[in-house]
């Protein structure tokens, strides 16, 4: 929420969720559906990890409202009605993914609930559940049969969202015209307008979330909206603390804050961080220096701006001192943080073989590690390379070798270059001439399969590759006793003289297809031909 900076661990979850859900719009594989039972369990770690916190304001809020009565008792007892409501939400959602596990596995309540080890009541881990796809029990329980018209009443999708809605509206109320920006995060947060599902058509909240969707996917929608309850109630919690003015009261429990853009660099980029006080004083600049001295500076935002060029690979980490002026003098508060700097790495792979080959489709997948499949564009150095599917083909290569690049988006909006994967580029092997289903390397032809056969053809034979050869001539050799006689044909196709001849043939008469030429179909003139091996 915009009150709050989010922890970078948060926002990697609300992204992680936001790219699974968006993969339910494709086929959804095993692997997705256990990707969401993953995401279910970050998420249930978020919502405890916000309940903690707000545990701890509340215990700092009590003690503070015993100590001082006539300062903070009022906002105690509104924060308390804020955990009152967050609590009713949280339990009331839980219920609803009890009863959905249950029902979809057939099991009873009582096998998915236990204690964790903090005594509170928790569901069976969401990977464990046997029918992560099934579709019909949230759309039963929550919308009904009709998308357009969700069903109304107890346990409805669009009782949560009025439920929901209301929680928002209160805390709004609670924030008054002095919480502007806390009101539209809280907005932003629950926003239950229509909107355009993956098909492109307008849509309601309770439909785009939980018709017909996979169980695995609408428990983690319902998950993420815990930790966005816990998320507000926390931000709400705080927002009611900080509100009470208290002049001898400017700093909590002190910590550091170094949040990177990126934990994970190539080399020859840049390491970005934002280092600061978790209790800024916008009166009182801190002093970030490193621990070798160097003085880092200080942005119109109070936080000191950290830039370290990846140059040795591996882990690197960074250390040093915030100097700050205390209530006692100067304070020194040490900071530490780390990050990877990996070399630049392309990974490229033939899907069918381990060159590429002229004349036909070479199916191949790209990907460099920690950029998203999508955001990849790929070049090659001859011919061309194109995306197909979750692929990428070439086709149109000269010369005898390829390179392939992966060009990928940087941080800063620029672009980098990964690479080259260099590839063998070859013919096709020669193919084989057939006459009907026998070929070179069958046994002899019978004159009854010569005379059914309407011409040559020529195959790879056990390949991959759908690649269609055109015979352009041969020659036909009839030897009786010692005497050959030959016939040249154009084309594939046994002409009327060849038929004649193979109805003139006796026991004994040997017959040859030799000379045989072949290339490509529809492949540009000067193209390569073929000499295929006789057929005798």
């Amino acid at each position: 929420m915009s009150s709050m900076k989010m922890p970078p661990r948060q926002k990697m979850i609300n992204m992680m969720y936001l790219v699974l859900t968006a993969i339910l719009a494709l086929n959804v594989s095993k692997e997705v559906l256990d990707a969401f039972a993953v995401m279910d369990a970050e998420l249930v770690r978020s919502e405890r990890a916000h309940e903690e916190r707000s545990r701890v304001e509340y215990t700092v809020f009590a003690d503070m409202a015993t100590r001082f009565p006539e300062k903070f008792a009022v906002k105690h007892q509104e924060a308390l009605r804020v955990k009152a409501m967050a609590d009713s939400l949280v339990h009331h959602i839980e219920d609803i993914k009890a009863d959905a596990v249950a029902k979809a596995d057939g099991i009873e309540l009582s096998a998915l609930k236990g204690k964790d080890a903090t005594g509170r009541d928790t569901l069976r881990a969401l990977l464990a559940l046997e029918m992560k796809d099934d579709r019909d029990v949230l759309t039963q329980a929550l919308v009904g049969s009709e998308p357009a018209m969700p069903s109304k009443g107890p346990g409805t999708a669009y009782e949560l969202r009025s439920n929901i809605s209301a929680f928002r509206d209160s805390l709004k109320a609670l924030a008054g015209e002095k919480g502007v920006a806390l009101s539209a995060a809280l907005d932003a947060l629950f926003d239950f307008s229509d909107r355009r599902d993956a098909s492109g058509t307008m849509n309601n909240w309770e439909s785009i979330n939980f018709y017909d969707v996979p169980l695995a996917a609408g428990v983690a929608t319902l998950s993420k909206l815990q930790a966005d309850i816990r998320a507000a109630e926390n931000d709400m919690v705080k927002w009611l603390y900080r509100s009470v003015e208290v002049d001898d009261y400017k700093f909590g429990t002190l910590t550091t804050a170094v949040v990177p853009q990126s934990s994970l660099i190539m080399a020859g980029d840049s390491f970005r961080a934002d280092v600061f006080l978790a209790a800024y004083d916008p009166k009182n600049a801190p002093r970030v220096t490193m621990k070798d001295g160097t003085t880092l500076p200080i942005g119109a935002d109070g936080k000191a701006k950290l830039r370290l060029r990846g140059i040795s690979i591996g882990e690197q980490v960074v250390e040093g001192i915030i100097r700050f002026d205390g209530p006692k003098g100067v304070e020194e508060v040490p900071y530490t943080t780390s990050f990877q700097v990996m070399a630049p790495l392309l990974v490229a792979s033939p899907t069918k073989m381990n060159v590429l080959y002229r004349g036909v489709e070479n199916p191949i997948d790209l990907s460099v590690p920690g950029v998203p499949a999508e955001r990849v564009q790929a070049t090659i150095t001859t011919g061309r390379i194109a995306r197909q599917g979750n692929g990428w083909v070439a086709t149109g290569m000269t010369g005898n070798t390829a390179e392939v690049n992966a060009v990928v988006p940087m941080p800063d909006g620029s672009t980098r270059r990964i690479g080259p994967a260099t590839f063998r580029v070859k013919d096709l092997p020669t193919p084989m001439a057939y006459v009907g289903q026998k070929n070179a390397l069958e046994a002899r032809i019978k004159k009854t399969e010569l005379t059914a056969a309407q011409g040559l053809a020529a195959k790879l034979p056990d390949t991959e590759f759908a690649a269609r050869f055109q015979v352009l001539r041969f020659t036909l050799q009839v030897v009786r006793g010692s005497q050959p006689v030959d016939r040249p044909v154009t084309g594939s196709a046994f002409d009327t003289d060849v038929k004649y001849i193979f109805s003139k043939l006796h026991n004994g008469d040997r017959v040859i297809f030799q000379d045989i030429k072949a290339r490509l179909e529809n492949s540009p003139a000067g193209a390569r031909t073929y000499d295929l091996t006789p057929i005798a």
